[in-house]
């Protein structure tokens, strides 16, 4: 993680996800300004992320006398990203409480599963940048098994939440209360700022283009990069801007549907995320009949994949908070 600035270069692809090293590269610059934690692919149906890191980085690398500070990049679940499945044994992004994770460090390797490795492997890096005394700041890339307009969620706290209206797409408030100890939340809990971002559908081919503008505005954000050091700066916000007559969102959590493993769960056809539903209505099916909508809302991503313990989310708008932070 020392030494000077590097950057692993290429794009990752079908076939060469098996190869994937966990740290995607590095380019550092002046000292002073924060790290920039950017992860993709904890779910490894999810590769956009990993697209879009290495595509920033081999970007930023000739442009390093202009960035503050340094961003590093690492793969998620490289064990599932091989399988192209959400996890082997378990969700990568669960899990993150410290009991778990000093068992973890502890544990003999014969003992631990897929997930336990990748976990004890970010975790020990994330621990080592913490070493180095910089402010960390993560950025989680992440898409949704249905289709959805690109939204931002994070630890909600005053400065998460500039951070993250400062991308410009809906904000979801709350989600990281529905979920069990996710990677952010973890981050969080050491003090540490940062957001997760959902470009879309796994297979849109303008996730990795959503993705690769939000690298990049987020790095502006956090005052790592000035704005017109950004290569095409409109491209990337026209990337993230909502559809015409449309306005980016803020929403709060309502309501979680947990799927069991045996509820043979299947949600009804053509849903997108924040789509308007009504109190009753049915959106899904499972073993004990038509799964209904508990209140009236905006449907949040849907499940449309095998596996997965989200069933759906119900959210509902709430006011904006402040634009724009410097950390």
């Amino acid at each position: 993680m020392s030494g000077g600035p590097h950057v692993a270069a290429g794009a990752l692809g079908v076939d060469d996800r098996a190869s994937a090293p966990r740290c995607l590269g590095a380019v550092s610059g002046a000292a002073g300004g924060p790290t920039v934690v950017i992860t993709g692919g904890l779910h490894g149906n999810e590769p956009a992320g990993m697209h879009a890191a290495r595509e920033v980085l081999a970007e930023l690398l000739p442009r390093r006398s202009v960035l503050r500070g340094k961003v590093v990049a690492f793969g998620g679940n490289l064990g599932a990203l091989e399988r192209g499945v959400r996890f082997v044994s378990r969700d990568l992004n669960r899990g993150w409480h410290t009991p778990d994770l000093e068992r973890l460090r502890a544990a003999p390797e014969h003992a631990l599963s897929t997930e336990d490795q990748e976990q004890r492997d970010l975790h020990r890096a994330f621990l080592a940048l913490e070493r180095e005394r910089s402010r960390l700041v993560f950025l989680d890339l992440h898409t949704t098994s249905g289709p959805t307009a690109p939204f931002v969620c994070f630890s909600d706290t005053v400065a998460n939440r500039a951070l993250a209206c400062a991308l410009s797409v809906n904000v979801v408030l709350g989600l990281e209360k529905s979920v069990d100890a996710s990677m952010l939340s973890w981050a969080s809990a050491r003090g540490h700022l940062g957001v997760s971002f959902e470009a879309g559908q796994h297979d849109d081919p303008g996730a990795v283009r959503r993705h690769v503008g939000a690298v990049w505005l987020f790095l502006v954000a956090v005052g790592a990069l000035d704005a017109v050091h950004v290569p095409d700066e409109p491209a990337h916000l026209a990337a993230l801007a909502p559809g015409a007559g449309k306005r980016a969102l803020v929403v709060e959590v309502r309501h979680r549907h947990v799927v069991g493993l045996d509820d043979e769960f299947d949600m009804l056809p053509g849903f997108k995320g924040f789509d308007a539903i009504e109190a009753g209505q049915i959106v899904a099916r499972d073993r004990r009949g038509p799964v209904r909508a508990p209140e009236a809302g905006l449907l949040l991503m849907p499940r449309y994949q095998g596996q997965g313990e989200d069933g759906f989310f119900v959210v509902r708008e709430v006011a904006c908070a402040p634009r724009g932070v410097v950390v």
